[in-house]
């Protein structure tokens, strides 16, 4: 009703939006960063680099690897999901993979052909993003598993 309310219903920013900010991605981030050790930031301070500038050039290029592995996650989580985009989208212009698998089944029976073609076809950009970020994800995978703190 807050997508109704706000008047994004039928569009990407809905279907988009309430995915943005998810609690498994501030813990992933968070225990990412505690792992962090303070002396690359306290280094960057003394070298005369402030906050900001800190975060953009040191702490967020040596978390590409947590990132990485939070986009793929919610990525391959969020590219299958039916009840959502099913609720908030009205027009088959913005219907996603899922719902478009749906209308394969239909009164004059199913065309399971189709499906499965379509469906094999829904797999390939999962598949090329795991291809493309593998690196950073084996990396994120063997950074979280120490546990320096």
């Amino acid at each position: 009703t807050m997508m109704r309310t706000a008047q994004l219903d039928n569009s990407y920013l809905a279907l988009i939006l309430p995915w943005a900010f998810t609690a498994f991605g501030t813990f992933l981030l968070r225990q990412f960063f505690l792992n962090l050790p303070y002396e690359i930031e306290e280094a960057a301070f003394l070298d005369g680099l402030g906050r900001f500038r800190t975060l953009w050039r040191i702490v967020v290029p040596m978390a590409r690897p947590a990132i990485a592995v939070l986009f793929v996650f919610t990525f391959l989580s969020y590219w299958n999901s039916f009840l959502w985009p099913l609720i908030i989208v009205n027009s088959l212009d913005k219907a996603t993979v899922p719902l478009g698998l749906q209308m394969f089944m239909g009164q004059n029976g199913n065309q399971w052909h189709l499906m499965m073609a379509a469906a094999t076809l829904s797999v390939l950009p999962a598949v090329l993003l795991l291809i493309v970020l593998r690196r950073q994800l084996v990396a994120g995978v063997a950074l979280g598993g120490l546990g320096n703190r």
